[in-house]
């Protein structure tokens, strides 16, 4: 794993009551606790979206290297730490914001980057704590999953390879899948079509506005921003229905336990 000074771990998890979406299936998950079986849990809501980059990957450390490391080759002075807190848009418009230049030089400059983040520094990206168990139990449920993300379709397979989640997602929007890339609802309504999901009975969860307004703008009716370079103003003015800081507290949103 890559190491960025003044690169902030995620706090320490605060529970949130869990939302039950109408119209939900009943699919059930036995539990045993102490030898005994105690509880069930019901899915909230029919499908599950996420963004991959912040949200369930550790991401933003190897993506923020490899940019730097392009634009240093390009004569561009970079700081990797100041890189990441702008992470979300496309990064051939991130390249534009950092350096100013016109979107012919940015793109020289994202070309490099795509090679050297997807040819090494992806190998280099962890799981964020919490998301393998979230993943599993959501899996055990039987709630479809999806990713909306705006790196291509093929660099976002690519991460769920490397972390071993490519079963688990059957369908990738990348910014190259739909027409229009986040902010706008376009990667998630596709995935959604694909699933067979209304957006009423849906939920997404990400890290940033782009993610927040995504989810608003497609009706999705869970939109779950997860606190860490955004603050919980930004994310709720993005559109935001709740605030976890850490993925364990997306649990009991997605999934809740009844007597058995």
């Amino acid at each position: 794993m890559l190491h960025l000074p003044g690169y902030r771990p995620r706090r320490d998890p605060v529970a949130l009551e869990p939302r039950l979406v109408r119209g939900a299936p009943d699919l059930r998950l036995s539990r045993r606790r102490r030898g005994r079986e105690v509880s069930e849990r019901i899915a909230n809501v029919r499908a599950a979206l996420f963004d991959l980059d912040g949200t369930l990957v550790d991401s933003l450390p190897s993506v923020a290297a490899a940019m730097a490391q392009a634009m240093r080759d390009h004569g561009f002075e970079a700081d990797p730490a100041a890189i990441v807190p702008l992470i979300g848009p496309p990064m051939n418009l991130l390249v534009e914001q950092i350096t100013g230049t016109p979107p012919e030089v940015a793109g020289r400059v994202n070309e490099d980057f795509m090679r050297l983040y997807y040819g090494e520094y992806i190998q280099h990206t962890a799981p964020l704590p919490g998301a393998g168990e979230l993943l599993d139990a959501l899996a055990a449920a039987g709630v479809p999953l999806g990713i909306v993300t705006n790196k291509v379709e093929s660099g976002g397979r690519q991460m769920l390879a490397v972390q071993g989640w490519a079963e688990r997602f059957p369908v990738v929007a990348g910014r190259d899948t739909a027409a229009r890339p986040k902010p706008f609802p376009d990667g998630a309504l596709w995935v959604l079509g694909q699933l067979g999901v209304a957006p009423e009975d849906a939920a997404i969860v990400g890290d940033t506005e782009y993610d927040m307004q995504c989810g608003r703008d497609a009706g999705i009716r869970l939109v779950i921003g997860v606190v860490a370079e955004r603050s919980e103003e930004d994310l709720r003015e993005a559109g935001a229905t709740h605030i976890v800081h850490h993925l364990a507290e997306v649990r009991p949103l997605l999934l809740r336990e009844v007597a058995a």
